[in-house]
């Protein structure tokens, strides 16, 4: 008689003794891999409920509390839908505001994240989620706000109805307030991200997906009223602690600059944090394209590289299409302590319904005054005129 033919179980038990699994073949692994990478990426999987409840990262049941618990954390939860670095320099900066930001990633960029806020910034991982909890009344607590504010393309439009019509908001209505984080659609220079891989460049895709989404923002009946802001912003650069002391509490750990193989991005970086801390607020999706004048007259009234690179770093000098990573996170915490206009004027509301945030060199970050008359009187900050510009010159060093 014929043998029986071994299983593959058999067959592998045989060739393991020890029990471990059976190794996929390489073909299968990589396929695995690319799944993993595509689910990741798309904007409504990212935050529907994909395996059980008791295997998410969610909010325990809620249980009596013993009788010497502390009191409940009343500060207000804001939800960060991320993943990115100005989610993290949001949330630093929203928690030194007094807010409790619940930080909403996948769980591999949570695990890398302890590292990027340092010691002083990692216990705002405490209260971090890979979804939304299904039951939100079971021990998560009230949601007073949602900030999307990822720096990647990975929101599809169908994820807006997920998250503004969860059931977790305080009043068991929506979000007071609802904003969106996304580029500006027409940069005049193309800045590559840190992680910008040639083989994998897909531009055009990703300008596809941040358009759909703001159109889906538009339509939908929270985000596209009072209670919703489409805040643009331009390339973005910085979100550490190189600067003014203020920054300390703000912002991500010195490994933060290193994200990057090139030095002159480190070096470009430092500076945004350094000299580029002011704000301009456009109204719509803007930029401040530097008038061919100006070229002419910085040319003919300055002598030198040095001296161009020194009045391009001088007070009130403006962005065309770029911001710092920590001027865009004060612009988010401001407008969430302000009403949005919905369309209307400002009458209504404090904040655009749709406005772009850039830089201005300054070395120092807007204050709350400040704040103030950029949302309500938005516009590109003026140019200025080079004729007169004196070259600072550094003490020397004794």
């Amino acid at each position: 008689p014929l043998a029986k033919k071994s299983t593959r179980e058999e067959i592998h038990l045989r060739r393991n003794p020890l029990g471990m699994p059976p190794r996929r073949p390489p073909l299968l692994a990589a396929v695995s891999a690319t799944v993993a990478l595509l689910v990741s990426l798309t904007g409504g999987a990212a935050f529907a409920p994909s395996v059980p409840a008791a295997a998410r990262r969610a909010a325990p049941p809620l249980r009596a509390a013993p009788p010497d618990a502390p009191a409940p954390d009343s500060r207000a939860r804001v939800l960060l839908l991320g993943p990115g670095f100005l989610q993290l320099v949001i949330a630093r900066s929203l928690a030194a505001r007094g807010h409790r930001p619940v930080v909403v990633a996948p769980q591999a960029k949570l695990d890398s994240f302890a590292r990027l806020l340092g010691d002083g910034g990692a216990g705002l991982l405490d209260d971090a989620l890979i979804g939304l909890p299904d039951d939100a009344s079971n021990g998560f607590g009230s949601v007073d706000a949602v900030v999307f504010c990822s720096e990647e393309a990975v929101y599809g439009p169908e994820i807006i109805g997920t998250v503004l019509e969860w059931g977790g908001y305080a009043g068991g209505g929506g979000p007071r307030r609802a904003i969106a984080c996304t580029p500006i659609t027409a940069p005049i220079e193309k800045e590559r991200s840190p992680g910008w891989i040639p083989i994998f460049n897909n531009d055009k895709k990703e300008a596809k997906v941040w358009a759909d989404f703001a159109a889906g923002w538009r339509r939908h009946p929270v985000s596209s009223g009072a209670a919703g802001t489409l805040l643009r912003f331009g390339s973005l650069f910085g979100g550490g602690p190189d600067g003014p002391p203020e920054l300390v509490p703000l912002g991500l750990d010195e490994c933060a600059y290193k994200m990057s193989l090139e030095n002159y991005r480190d070096m470009r970086e430092r500076a945004f944090d350094r000299f580029r801390l002011g704000a301009q607020v456009l109204r719509g999706d803007a930029t401040n394209r530097r008038p061919d004048a100006q070229q002419g007259k910085e040319k003919a009234a300055l002598d030198g590289g040095e001296a161009l690179e020194a009045f391009r770093v001088s007070p009130g000098y403006p962005e065309q299409d770029r911001a710092c990573r920590h001027t865009v996170a004060q612009a988010v915490c401001h407008a969430l302590a302000r009403t949005g206009t919905g369309g209307g004027d400002f009458a209504v509301g404090d904040v655009p319904d749709e406005c772009t945030v850039l830089s201005v060199c300054a070395g120092a970050l807007p204050t709350e005054k400040q704040w103030d008359g950029l949302f309500r009187t938005p516009g590109a900050a003026p140019w200025p005129d080079p004729t007169g510009f004196v070259m600072p010159v550094q003490p020397e060093e004794r």
